[in-house]
């Protein structure tokens, strides 16, 4: 084995110091090569070393004259020992030809040639190193030759087109560290060149410069073909074309499978420069990296231009600067897409001088990266980073980048494609796009923006015309995010766009932008122009907007827009400010519907010289929640925090409105047509130098207006906190009202109300404020109407200054609320017919012009005047259980006056109940069960119609007269009322004349009574406090009658009476009447006059405590509580102590009636009058019924109008079920309540 050993590097180190053959050109020949003759001067034919010994110049060489031919063989290395090759013959021989070998190298050749210098054919693995070549021609030239190696070499070449050419394809081959030194001064110059395609091969380190004096350059040129599986890498190439285009790397198909990279091309050229290009098709799967390009053109520059399309391809951390004067183009596609691929880390430089500057700009860009790029374009006229011409950007990364991009004369656009933007996500790039000329945009979608998220850009866009931030023109704007960007834009001429789609927003979120524009035209945050936006979130956005007005154009400023309908969506916790100098400002403007969208937490803040609205939404706003939203609106005209044209099934809740304007009206809320909806903690402030509204709305129904705070102010002119027409089964609640003006102020003015309850409000006004319902079926209850000042002078300059309900309809309950001002100037005042005014506490009067309505447990006082009173006008009232300081006065027909409490009417009269004098119609009143506790006259029957009136159960105090009848009254029954002087006269009959006139002054029917612990039954006069008489039978009634009579001379208003008449009571009572005694008078409770309460206690004192409203409580004290055996006996003293047997009870008065008609004799007399008759069938077992029916006695010479409450059952239960019941009541029922006794208790049986 060691033999073995020794004896092959023995044989290696006899081949190693073989000596080369010398090449001395001593023994030429001819050779044959494909049919051609050849003069050669030194053949190789068989392998081995081979070293030119001698330079060679000849002159007078032909064509077919060759100085070194390789032929036939393989493994030669020919040293060519820097011997000087020369000819100046304008023929085309060959320095060298090789031909049909393998593995030849030729090196350190040195020649200065006229025509082609080296010619390979069929011959692989050939190299060519570390030689020198001038020649004008070809400096090496193969044909079907693989395996190339050119190393090391210089060529220059002169003239001609070509310096490394392959006349067919450049294949598993090294170019590498060549000088390459053209100038051409024919149409193409080539310095590597590959007739057809460039396969697996590497071209690096090469130094190309060709100077193309008459035609194209080209630095690396596949020519037919493609350029495959190859690196091209560090080399420099220079071109300049003076009459044509010039090619960094030129393939006139495909680039495919390559990396290019580390090369520096600079491609200078009179026509189009490129940086690679593959002319008429693809680049795919390359790598084109760390080059640096510098093209400039008087026509058009590409950087890296396809055909067709861009494929998986790498181009990162490139230099690139490009200056066309037509039009520069940094990555090309003349007709198709770039997909799969990534464009990263590169610095592009890009300026057209007259042209447009477009950096990448294929037709599509699909499933690409584009990132960490710093683009900068100029163009004369569009300039644009990303621009996909004819199809989508889809599936694509676009992060990181730097975009500076300016245009003169046209567009500038950051990123634009003429279809969609899809399934890419844009993010955390800067954009600056700048148009001096026309429009600007950053980013750009012709048709949809979808799938997509634009995230943590900072957007600077600066236009002539308009200006866009984030733009979907002609379609939509669906599945995508839009987070965190910062959007600043100006347009020095017309729009200005934050967030744009021409049609739809569509499930998208937009949140966390912070977008300022300033326009010389509209101005607008997030704007869906055409259609709707559906499912959108727009939540944490910054919105600054400032719209300037110029030549006669005044645009508007919107925050976010919708020119249709916003559904299922959420617009929270934005901050937009909106400011117009001439025209309007919109904080929020929806112009078609609002449908299942939340408004929530948003500031707002909209400035205008002519309109600001901090909300608007138009023609419909359906299941929307407008929460906690803080709005400022100011205007020189009109301001408003909220304007909404037809609401429904929505909630408004929360939110501060402050509005303010200079020259017009100030509205917090202003709308028309809402419905189903709450409107509930809102806080508005509205000031206006004209008329200022905290709310003015029009249309409402079945709506909840609740728990809001409404200050309103107005320096020149009215106040309205609620200015609200058309309501409907709504409810206007636990509302503050606050109102100061110039000249009137309205707390609430209602028109048109139906079926609505307005209860619990507080209206303040600095000098007087009102509550005005227009419309029937409403009630109002346990509002406080006040003022806040003492200014008294303020008062007298202003004497109609007061604080008021004023109600005009029918069927209104007017009940619990508390009127006061510092001037005790409050008013109710009531317009129409059955309205029902109960429990109020008011400083001045109440006023009724109507018939059939119910006055009854109200409190009229004042500390300051004590002349609170009651005046009312029309037929069939009722006035009961109130309690006023100074009268009550009516006029009309069939009025109750019953249960009342007169003060101190010490200015006049206490009650008087006029009929209609002028008309001549009489009065027909029933005066009862009053008590009148100072006055100057009691009651004042003035010949004003008065006749036929029932007073009755009066108790009254006077110093002057407790009553006078005037001496054209007839008709009157007046018995059982305790008429108390208190004046000086020793007696008033001595001053009575003998007139006697047809009235009465006893009981037209006998009267049971107890006098000192025994019974009777008598016909009964009244209680006179100076009568004289003695009573020998002790029955409580005097023996003599008392003689009744008046001289009354004076004037009252502006008429002058003269009254004198005689009257006799034929059975005055010893003591005062007591309900249903002589004697024992305990006079009732005067009822508390704070104003801090929300009425007073008018009702008397055996009343039971298990009732709970003070309206029922009110009426069982007005009224007679009858039954009819011992069980109904127990039931009825379940309401009061006082009660009385139905068995001979004649009605005098109100009644309940407790128990069915079976036991008692009352009930039976009216059971059949009621909507529901009782029987011991109907309404059935365990069932009872609670009715109202009011009644007219005419049993007399006056017609008596009473009410009676019916409860009774089938059986024992069922009137407990309806008496138990009967006592949760807050008011009267309407209608007939059904009420089934069960083991839980009483329930309604609906």
């Amino acid at each position: 084995m060691i033999k073995k050993c020794l004896l092959f590097l023995l044989l290696l180190f006899a081949l190693g110091s073989v000596n080369a053959v010398d090449i001395n050109y001593s023994n030429p020949t001819d050779v044959n090569i494909d049919g051609t003759d050849y003069h050669v001067f030194a053949l190789i034919n068989e392998s081995g070393d081979y070293k030119v010994t001698v330079d060679f110049e000849n002159n007078t060489l032909s064509d077919n004259d060759s100085v070194l031919i390789i032929k036939d063989t393989e493994n030669v290395v020919l040293d060519c020992n820097n011997m000087f090759f020369s000819t100046n013959t304008t023929n085309s021989p060959y320095i060298i030809y090789a031909y049909n070998s393998s593995n030849i190298t030729v090196k350190n050749l040195n020649a200065n040639w006229s025509s082609d210098t080296i010619f390979v054919k069929d011959v692989n693995e050939f190299t060519l190193e570390n030689s020198e070549i001038i020649s004008e021609g070809y400096s090496i030239e193969l044909q079907e030759s693989y395996g190339t190696k050119i190393l090391e070499n210089t060529f220059n070449t002169m003239t001609y087109d070509g310096s490394i050419v392959f006349d067919d394809t450049i294949e598993n081959s090294t170019i590498s560290g060549n000088t390459i030194n053209m100038v051409s001064t024919v149409t193409v110059a080539n310095g590597i060149y590959a007739d057809e395609a460039i396969i697996n091969s590497t071209i690096e380190d090469n130094e190309i410069s060709i100077n193309s004096t008459v035609g194209t350059a080209y630095g690396i040129r596949a020519c037919w073909d493609n350029i495959t599986n190859s690196t091209i890498e560090n080399n420099v190439i220079d071109l300049y074309s003076a009459d044509n285009n010039a090619y960094g790397i030129y393939s006139v198909y495909n680039i495919t499978n390559n990396v290019i990279s580390g090369n520096n091309i600079t491609a200078n050229a009179t026509e189009d420069a490129y940086g690679i290009c593959s002319y008429n098709e693809d680049i795919t799967n390359v790598t084109i990296e760390d080059n640096v390009f510098d093209l400039s053109s008087d026509s058009e520059t590409y950087c890296i231009y396809a055909g067709d399309y861009i494929y998986n391809t790498s181009m990162a951390e490139n230099n690139i600067t490009a200056n066309g004067y037509d039009g520069s183009y940094v990555i090309y596609t003349d007709n198709e897409d770039l997909i799969g691929s990534k464009i990263k880390n590169n610095e592009i430089t890009i300026i057209s001088k007259e042209g447009d500057a477009y950096c990448i700009y294929p037709f599509a860009i699909i499933s690409s990266v584009i990132s960490g790029n710093t683009i900068t374009a100029y163009g004369e006229d569009c300039a644009c980073g990303i621009y996909a011409c004819g199809a989508d950007l889809v599936n694509s990364t676009i992060e990181s980048n730097l975009f500076n991009i300016s245009s003169n004369t046209e567009d500038s656009e950051c990123i634009y494609t003429d279809y969609n933007i899809v399934n890419t996500i844009i993010s955390g790039n800067t954009f600056i796009s700048e148009s001096n000329g026309y429009y600007s945009y950053c980013i750009y979608a012709c048709d949809n923006l979808e799938n997509s998220t634009i995230s943590e850009n900072n957007i600077t866009v600066d236009a002539c015309e308009d200006a866009y931030g984030i733009y979907a023109e002609d379609e939509d704007m669906v599945n995508t995010k839009i987070l965190g960007n910062n959007i600043i834009l100006n347009s020095s001429d017309n729009c200005a766009y934050g967030i744009f789609a021409y049609k739809y927003m569509e499930n998208s979120t937009i949140s966390g932008n912070n977008i300022t524009a300033d326009s010389y035209g509209e101005a607008l945050g997030i704007y869906a122009c055409q259609y709707d936006m559906v499912n959108i979130t727009i939540e944490n956005n910054i919105i600054d907007l400032y719209a300037y007005s110029y030549d006669g154009y005044y645009p508007n400023a919107y925050g976010i827009f919708a020119e249709n309908n916003i559904e299922n969506s959420a617009i929270l916790g934005n901050n937009i400010t909106a400011e117009s100098n001439e025209y309007d400002a919109y904080g929020i403007y929806v112009e078609a519907y609002t449908v299942n969208t939340v408004i929530l937490k948003n500031t707002i803040t909209a400035y205008a010289y002519n309109d600001s609205y901090g909300m608007v939404l138009d023609d419909g706003t359906i299941n929307t929640t407008i929460l906690e939203n803080n709005i400022t609106a100011e205007s020189n005209k009109t301001a408003y925090g909220i304007d909404i044209d037809y609401l429904a099934d929505s909630t408004i809740s929360g939110n501060t409105f402050t509005l303010n304007s200079t020259d017009y009206e100030a509205y917090g809320m202003y709308g028309e047509y809402i419905k189903n909806t709450t409107i509930l903690g809102n806080t508005i402030t509205a000031e206006s130098n004209k008329t200022a509204y905290g709310m003015g709305i029009k249309y409402i129904a079945n709506t909840t207006i609740l728990g809001n705070n409404i200050t309103a102010e107005s320096n020149e002119n009215d106040t309205y906190g609620m200015d609200l027409d058309y309501i409907e089964n709504s409810t206007i609640s636990i509302n503050t009202i606050t109102v100061k003006a110039y000249n009137d102020t309205y707390g609430m003015d209602l028109y048109d109300v139906l079926n609505t309850t307005v209860f619990e409000n507080t209206l303040t006004g600095e000098y007087y404020t009102s509550l005005g319902i227009y419309g029937n079926y409403n009630k109002i209850f346990n509002n406080k109407i006040f003022n806040n000042t003492n200014d008294e002078e303020e008062f007298y300059s202003m004497p109609y200054l007061y604080s008021s309900v004023c109600v005009k309809g029918d069927y209104n309950i007017i009940s619990s609320n508390v009127l006061h001002d510092a001037w005790a100037y409050g008013h109710i005042d009531v317009y129409g017919n059955n309205n029902t005014i109960s429990s109020n506490t008011v400083d001045y009067s109440i006023y009724l012009e109507g018939n059939n309505a119910t006055i009854s447990s109200n409190v009229l006082h004042n500390d300051k005047y004590g002349d609170a009173h009651m005046g009312v006008y029309g037929n069939n009232n009722t006035i009961s259980s109130n309690t006023v300081d100074d009268h009550i006065w009516t006029c009309g027909q069939y009025t109750l006056i019953s249960s009342n409490t007169v003060i101190n009417a010490s200015r006049d009269y206490a009650i008087d109940p006029n009929g209609y004098p002028d008309l001549g119609i009489n009065a027909y009143a029933t005066i009862f069960n009053n008590t009148i506790r100072a006055s100057t006259i009691g009651i004042l029957l003035d010949n004003c119609c008065e006749d036929y009136s029932n007073i009755t159960q009066n108790t009254i105090y006077a110093d002057d007269y407790p009553i006078i009848i005037g001496d054209n009254i007839t008709g009157c029954n007046i018995y059982l009322n305790n008429f108390i002087y208190t004046g000086n006269s020793s007696n008033i009959s001595e001053i009575m004349p003998n007139t006697t006139v047809n009235n009465s002054l006893v009981s037209p029917f006998e009267i049971e009574y107890k006098y000192n612990g025994n019974n009777y039954s008598n016909i009964l006069g009244n209680y006179w406090s100076d009568y004289s008489g003695t009573d020998a039978d002790s029955n409580g009634i005097g023996d003599t009658p008392y003689l009744y009579g008046c001289d009354y001379e004076r004037t009252y208003g502006e008429e002058y009476y003269d009254i004198e008449y005689l009257e006799n009571d034929t059975a005055p009572l010893i003591d005062m009447w007591n309900g249903n005694e002589i004697g024992n008078y305990v006079a009732p409770t005067t009822p508390s006059s704070s104003h801090s309460s929300s009425g007073g206690r008018s009702y008397d004192s055996d009343i039971s405590d298990e009732i709970e409203s003070k309206v029922i409580k009110n009426f069982v004290s007005s009224a007679a509580v009858i039954y009819g055996n011992e069980i109904d006996q127990k039931f009825a003293e379940e309401l009061r102590e006082r009660i009385q047997n139905a068995n001979g009870y004649k009605i005098s008065g109100n009644a309940v009636i407790v128990g069915g008609p079976n036991a008692n004799g009352f009930a039976k007399e009216y059971n059949d009058q009621f909507e529901m008759p009782i029987s011991n069938d109907y309404p059935g077992e365990n069932k009872g019924i609670i009715q109202v029916l009011k009644v007219q006695d005419n049993t007399g010479k006056i017609v008596q109008s009473y009410t009676i409450v019916y409860i009774a059952g089938s059986d024992r239960l069922g009137t407990q079920a309806a008496l138990e019941y009967f006592k949760t009541l807050d008011e009267l029922p309407e209608g007939p309540i059904m009420v089934e006794w069960t083991e839980n208790g009483p329930k309604v049986v609906e």
